[in-house]
């Protein structure tokens, strides 16, 4: 999962082990989006619930 930070522009990504991990911190804590952290600047970002559970629905990608 891609993400952009909305202060410093830098994009990083969330590999699927760190998504489905956030979406279960999500859903025990009853809080509607998750809090990724900028690597360069540490800027919280909010990441919407309904965009993690697309996320984790998806199949890994395969390297051909």
């Amino acid at each position: 999962m891609q993400l952009r930070c909305y202060r410093c522009g830098n994009s990083f990504a969330l590999s699927q082990p760190e998504i489905v991990a956030a979406l279960e911190d999500v859903k025990s804590a009853g809080r509607s989006h998750y809090d990724a952290r900028c690597p360069r600047c540490r800027t919280t970002n909010k990441v919407p619930l309904a965009q993690l559970e697309r996320a984790a629905g998806r199949p890994p990608k395969t390297e051909a």
